[in-house]
């Protein structure tokens, strides 16, 4: 067969820039669909970043321009030399991306986002205009690339390509004010309610919603989720009207990263047969964390994320007295955030010295240790379009108790405690007692070692490889492609 043209266009990428789990996605989802036999290239901004990484790269345009507002500006594109992966073009113009940060720093968002994203966009449309390339379908994802389905749509040369967005948070929206629209050069009448006009202001996020031909996320539940009220963001009305034309595709996992029989991060390999190693590096994450040895024969708890709302770490501080005097299990809890949270956990956590360690920062090594060496992950979410955390979790021996929303609820199944079937444990309300009855459930379990070690095979036996997710696209492509509505 022939091989289908996918034009791959993403804000991140693994390993060039990234800032979540976006950059995951884009960074493995194009390899193992170039391994499906799928023509497919990727578009990313040219970030500082991307050149740091000191790959060779080459100028195959020189010199393009567009139109931002009135402005003309010209870009230059940049192919990276790589060997055996999906070709990657950088849109390259030094004032709009040659920053120490993608988006934003610890002030908050660049003032110009509105900006260098249309700029963005309308480049990589001025490249579609350039390009010996002819797409079938071009693949956008999240706020960043948002208006590439309209401009494509609005452009007679681009009405046969089929243009799928997908949408990865839709707590990011790229929200700006209504001055910014004209910047956009699209027609006024593209500012209405049914277009990009949102309360007053418009959004980029709503312009992919709206005008591309399919719209996918990152996992079923999210994208049923996503269509209420609740969880919605006041878009649930736009996605209700495409419900026929919405999918939720789960993300995968790079199996060659994650993995405890090879990864070097971590003190000791193991494998579903043999967790001898397994126990090695929950020692050694005791010992790291200065934690009471006597936690060898009780149940160490992680948490690795990000610290707000979303991920309702907030849920543990009320439960935490409980989890360490009543359980006897220790707590280890890896992450940054919210200011206000940092200092509740470390409140919390004060009078336990030995059985709760709060290390503030980022640490990808730590993590890892945290995911090979403790017994169970905390994933409290009150919403989750996909999560990862609880795959790599599942990978490593770790279950997972997690809040039934979004990904969460797609990848974690139920242990019965009785015949040990099942992934890991689940609530359904986003409150402390509800959590609490999770940990206690799973606590008991693991206090039934030949059940406890069953649901640790089973998680670890689980295949949400992107070889499976690359499947799952690659039949939403096909699906497109026998599309003929205009």
């Amino acid at each position: 067969m022939t091989p289908l043209r996918i034009v791959f266009i993403a804000s991140e990428a693994t390993p060039f820039a990234k800032t979540g789990g976006l950059a995951d996605v884009a960074g493995s989802l194009p390899n193992a669909l170039r391994e499906l036999n799928v023509d497919i290239r990727v578009i990313l901004p040219g970030y500082r970043q991307v050149f740091e990484h000191g790959l060779r790269h080459e100028r195959v345009f020189p010199s393009l321009n567009t139109l931002l507002g009135s402005q003309r500006l010209t870009f230059q594109v940049r192919k990276l030399l790589l060997e055996n992966t999906a070709p990657i073009y950088v849109i390259d113009r030094e004032d709009m991306f040659d920053r120490p940060h993608l988006y934003g720093n610890a002030d908050g968002d660049y003032y110009d986002n509105a900006e260098r994203f249309i700029f963005f966009c309308r480049a990589v449309v001025a490249l579609m205009h350039s390009w010996d390339f002819a797409p079938q379908i071009i693949h956008c994802n999240d706020w960043h690339t948002g208006l590439i389905p309209a401009y494509m749509q609005s452009d007679p040369a681009f009405r046969q390509i089929k243009t799928l967005f997908t949408l990865h948070n839709l707590g990011y929206s790229g929200l700006f004010s209504s001055d910014k629209f004209a910047l956009t050069g699209l027609d006024a009448s593209h500012y209405q309610p049914n277009g990009l006009e949102f309360y007053g202001k418009w959004s980029m996020l709503k312009a992919g919603l709206v005008y591309s031909r399919a719209v996918s996320t990152v996992s079923p539940t999210y994208a049923r989720e996503i269509q209420t009220p609740e969880y919605g963001k006041g878009l649930d009305g736009v996605l209700r009207s495409r419900q026929a034309s919405v999918f939720g595709l789960l993300n995968g996992v790079n199996y060659q990263m994650w993995n405890p029989e090879t990864d070097a991060l971590i003190p000791a390999r193991f494998t579903p047969d043999d967790l001898t190693g397994k126990r090695i590096c929950k020692a050694a994450l005791i010992r790291a964390c200065q934690l009471d040895e006597s936690l060898m024969e009780r149940p160490v708890i992680g948490i690795v994320s990000r610290l707000d709302i979303q991920k309702g770490i907030d849920l543990i501080i009320p439960i935490l007295s409980e989890l360490i005097e009543s359980l006897k299990v220790g707590v280890v809890i890896l992450g940054t955030g919210d200011g206000e949270m940092q200092q509740s956990l470390q409140r919390a956590g004060e009078p336990y010295p030995g059985a709760f360690a709060f290390i503030q920062r980022f640490d990808e090594e730590l993590a890892r240790k945290i995911l090979a060496g403790a017994d169970m992950l905390l994933v409290p979410s009150r919403y989750e379009p996909c999560g990862l955390t609880q795959l790599y979790a599942m990978k490593y021996g770790t279950v997972p108790v997690v809040r039934a929303t979004g990904g969460l609820n797609d990848t974690v199944s139920e242990v019965n405690e009785r015949t040990g079937d099942g992934t890991g444990f689940a609530f359904k309300h986003a409150d402390a007692t509800d959590f609490l009855a999770a940990i206690q459930k799973a606590v008991s379990v693991y206090r039934m070692p030949p059940i406890w070690k069953r649901v640790q095979f089973n998680g670890m036996s689980m295949d949400f490889s992107w070889e499976k997710a690359a499947q799952s696209y690659l039949s939403l492509y096909q699906e497109l492609m026998m599309d003929s509505s205009p």
